[in-house]
């Protein structure tokens, strides 16, 4: 072959390879017994944590696809949202009885039980310093505490 010339296929008329459009998934992670609603990767590029309709949460080694550990259970029912803080210790849990949790990242529950939602608490956002989280609920209500007491910073509906 001359320089710069390109592979051909030995077969006349044959067509070219194909090449998926999708990348195949690394790893299926089994094991939880209904929907999986959240997940969130760890700052140790190792690890995801995943919550699910079962009420709880799975931590994952990402390039073995195991489970690490036994599931964590809290409690509350199913588990709508989950939220990594910026420093990456604590994990924030929402769930359907509205509901928002602390857990550290070794399956520790870490902080009480924050209240406020009369229904299924569905979003959760850390502010960027860590110091306020922020639940959205089908209640049509935000709330917004204070992370180190849990006391609710004020409400918005919409």
């Amino acid at each position: 072959m001359a320089s710069g010339s390109h592979a051909q296929s030995t077969l006349p008329n044959a067509p070219p390879p194909v090449i998926s459009s999708r990348p195949a998934p690394k790893h299926e992670f089994e094991g939880h017994q209904n929907d999986i609603r959240s997940f969130v990767f760890l700052y140790d590029n190792v690890h995801i944590v995943s919550g699910s309709l079962d009420g709880t949460m799975r931590k994952w080694d990402y390039d073995t696809g195991l489970l690490v550990g036994e599931p964590w259970k809290g409690e509350g029912r199913g588990i709508r949202a989950l939220a990594l803080s910026p420093d990456g210790r604590t994990i924030a849990c929402a769930r359907e009885d509205g509901n928002i949790q602390g857990w550290n990242t070794d399956g520790e529950m870490i902080e009480r039980v924050w209240t406020g939602h009369s229904r299924r608490a569905l979003s959760l956002s850390w502010s960027p310093s860590g110091s306020h989280l922020a639940s959205g609920c089908n209640d049509g209500k935000i709330l917004i505490r204070k992370t180190k007491i849990g006391e609710v910073k004020g409400t918005e509906s919409h």
